[in-house]
């Protein structure tokens, strides 16, 4: 036997491992009879199209244990409560050991006054005032996050923590703090750390602090050094570390649409910093939900989206999530999911990129009732309870899973 032959089926036999035990970590189908299990796969409407280059990445981390397959999930309110998106990246994690490659970008959502992901604790001091690109009167700069949170206070700081287990080990020896960086904001400094060395990006807008060792919480504090200094903006910030693995980023904001996202000027700098090799649509439930919603203004809003994307890398792949089922004030199904669907579909032809039908997956017209019934959706039904995101996470990363197992298997039977 050759050494090429050997690896191949070593490889085969790996990724058999992998699929199985991504089948056992997910969800029983039984259980669960309100869920159109017959179409929850990834739909592609050309027989070349793929997410080959995502899957050659994904594969090379699980078999050679290196390299960082990045992943984006961009959207709303859904995302911003970061159930669904954690729960993909928790199945992502458990593909096999050591998969941590770091929490990536992350906003501290606590300090705008919305909703803060459970997984990782925020707190500050000084008062802060923050800018969503979701609300109209709101006139601010943004960047990936679509939130911007400022201070004029002289002195004012926050700390971000972790708690962690063998998988969620977000450790990091790089810190990037995105913020302005022009004569009138007020000054950094990291006390958590001492840190080995301190560089500043003014072409992206972050200031970067390189550590000698590994952390898993930090504190910042913000300083006026001098009169000419009179605020400070916070966008975001991005915990790294130098390990082979997958970085899962969710991107979400309460009430965003695809317009929402087209304010942020600042989103392709930072785009740079993210570089994801799979970015996962999730924009359109806000979009679609009044009587005036415009399928072309949606469909050219993504296109620009699309092009942002592609500017920072020309590689990436695409898959889009359609809306999930819901009613228009508690009352009437929403029928313009069909329009918005409609254009996903399109845009997937159109770039050669992947579907998921999330509202075919649920039922289609009118089955947000059951989720609700059974305890997975809200009553205003358009949101989720904890366990209904945690179910869309499971059967998205299951169709995912199946999808990269088919691509995997035709690889090495050619």
């Amino acid at each position: 036997m050759t050494a090429s032959v050997k690896n191949i089926l070593v490889g085969f036999l790996l990724v058999s491992v992998f699929f199985v035990k991504a089948q056992s970590s997910s969800y029983d189908h039984a259980k669960y009879g309100f869920v159109n299990h017959k179409e929850n796969y990834i739909h592609f409407y050309d027989e070349e199209a793929n997410f080959e280059t995502f899957y050659n990445k994904l594969h090379t981390l699980l078999i050679e244990k290196s390299g960082k397959v990045k992943i984006l999930q961009i959207g709303g309110s859904h995302i911003q409560a970061e159930i669904w998106p954690d729960q993909v990246r928790m199945n992502f994690l458990s593909l096999s050991d050591n998969l941590n490659g770091g929490r990536g970008f992350v906003f501290p959502f606590k300090m705008a006054k919305t909703w803060n992901p459970k997984n990782h604790q925020i707190s500050f001091t000084g008062k802060w005032e923050s800018f969503r690109n979701s609300v109209k009167k709101h006139h601010e700069k943004w960047g990936v996050s679509g939130i911007t949170v400022k201070t004029t206070d002289s002195i004012s700081s926050f700390q971000i923590g972790y708690k962690h287990d063998s998988l969620t080990n977000y450790k990091f020896n790089r810190i990037k703090v995105f913020h302005d960086l022009d004569p009138g904001s007020f000054q950094l400094k990291l006390v958590s750390e001492t840190p080995a060395r301190i560089e500043e990006n003014k072409v992206l807008g972050f200031t970067e602090f390189f550590l000698e060792n590994t952390t898993d919480s930090l504190s910042v504090e913000i300083i006026k050094a001098n009169k000419s200094q009179t605020h400070f903006n916070l966008y975001g910030l991005s915990l790294e570390n130098d390990d082979a693995g997958i970085v899962y980023t969710s991107i979400g904001v309460n009430g965003a649409k695809t317009s929402s996202y087209l304010r942020n000027k600042i989103f392709v700098d930072q785009l740079e910093v993210v570089d994801p090799d799979l970015v996962i649509f999730c924009i359109g439930i806000n979009d679609a939900y009044y009587s005036n919603f415009c399928p072309s203004c949606y469909g050219e809003n993504y296109e620009k989206l699309i092009a942002w994307f592609k500017s920072v890398n020309s590689d990436v792949e695409f898959l889009f999530v359609t809306n999930n089922d819901s009613y228009y004030k508690r009352k009437y199904p929403n029928k313009r999911v069909f329009d918005a669907r409609d254009v996903m579909i399109d845009l997937a032809k159109k770039y050669n990129s992947g579907l998921w039908d999330l509202f075919e997956i649920m039922g289609g017209l009118g089955s947000i009732k059951y989720w609700e019934e059974n305890g997975y959706a809200k009553e205003d039904k358009i949101h989720f309870t904890d366990q209904g995101y945690q179910l869309m996470g499971n059967l998205m990363f299951q169709a995912l899973m199946d999808d990269y197992n088919k691509f995997i298997t035709k690889e090495y039977e050619n």
